[in-house]
């Protein structure tokens, strides 16, 4: 059974950001407004804040970035439905 390539990226970067430890001060980031200077970017904190959530630490996910636990529910609904999509065309 073949599945969505797009789900298995998405389940992948979940449970990578499940397994991050959050408890560094410093950490690497890819983001291009913030490697240019500049203070404000608005998915800055986004995966640390998932990061929180996974380990039970709901108010400081919240705090790191509001839309954490959001973004936790989009990626996971996305999972499922092409999960079922992929399981359903294959009947």
């Amino acid at each position: 059974m073949r599945f969505s390539p797009e789900g298995i990226i998405w389940l992948t970067a979940l449970i990578a950001l499940a397994l991050l430890p959050t408890e560094s001060s410093t950490h690497f980031t890819l983001c291009p407004l913030s490697n240019l200077g500049l203070d404000f970017c608005p998915g800055c904190g986004l995966g640390r804040s998932i990061s929180l959530a996974f380990q039970g630490e709901l108010t400081a996910s919240f705090a790191t970035h509001p839309l954490g636990l959001f973004a936790i529910i989009i990626l996971s609904y996305r999972i499922i439905t092409l999960s079922f999509y992929s399981i359903k065309s294959k009947i």
